[in-house]
C-alpha cells in the first residue's frame, strides 16, 4: 500500500521521524497503562480548556458519568469524547488505537508499513478491519502533528533551532541525528 500524503520524500520522512521522536520514551503501554488514562490524555487533548459542544460551541456542558456522554446546558444536545473525530464509532476501546498508531509511526519512520498480517496477529483483528484501520489511521497520523490520535501519544515533539528551516535537508539531518543520539543513550554509549 503506498499512500501520496506528502509533497516530497523530505517533508514525509521529516514528519514521520517526527512523530516517532516524540512517542513517549518507555512507550505507549508504560505512558497510558489504561483506557481511564487514553481517556483523559485524549480529552487533555482536544479540549485543553474543557470541553465545548461541537454544536453551538458553548463550554457550559453537564457530565454523564454512567454513559461517558457530555450534555449541552444551552442545546440540550449530547456528545462523547470521540464525537466529530476520526475515533467516533470506534469499537476497540482507545488503548488499542494508541498501540496501533504507535505501531503505525514507528514503521512508517523506517519508510515501511506494518503488513495487515501483522496487525491481525498483533491486535487480533480480521483481515477487514486490519485494512480498514491501517488506511484509516495512516491518513490521520500523516495530518499536521500526526492528527488528534499523533497529538494524543506523541508526548515531545522533537526541538529545532530557529535559524533552521521547517523541511530542509538540514532539518531531515537534524532529526536523524537525534534519532542516532537517543540509540546511543539506550545502549549507554552517549
Amino acid at each position: 500500500m503506498k499512500l501520496n500524503l506528502f509533497p516530497n520524500k523530505t517533508l514525509e520522512r521529516i514528519h514521520w521521524i517526527s512523530l516517532y521522536l516524540g512517542l513517549p520514551p518507555d512507550g505507549i503501554d508504560a505512558a497510558f497503562p489504561s483506557e481511564d488514562a487514553c481517556e483523559a490524555r485524549l480529552y487533555q487533548v482536544r479540549w485543553p480548556d474543557g470541553p465545548v459542544c461541537p454544536s453551538c460551541f458553548q463550554m457550559s456542558v453537564h457530565f454523564l458519568e454512567l454513559r461517558k456522554i457530555q450534555t449541552c446546558r444551552k442545546c440540550k444536545k449530547q456528545f462523547s469524547l470521540t464525537s466529530g473525530t476520526d475515533l467516533h464509532g470506534i469499537h476497540r476501546g482507545l488503548r488499542s488505537y494508541f498501540g496501533l498508531a504507535e505501531e503505525i509511526i514507528q514503521d512508517r519512520q523506517r519508510g515501511a508499513m506494518p503488513t495487515l498480517r501483522e496487525l491481525q496477529d498483533n491486535h487480533g483483528m480480521a483481515y477487514a478491519t486490519a485494512i480498514r484501520l491501517r488506511k484509516k489511521l495512516t491518513e490521520d497520523l500523516a495530518k499536521f502533528h500526526g492528527g488528534l490520535l499523533g497529538r494524543c501519544i506523541c508526548v515531545d515533539f522533537p526541538s529545532m533551532s530557529p535559524d533552521m528551516v521547517f523541511g530542509s535537508e538540514n532539518h531531515l539531518l537534524h532529526l536523524e541525528g537525534e534519532m542516532q543520539r537517543r540509540r546511543w543513550q539506550k545502549l549507554g554509549i552517549e
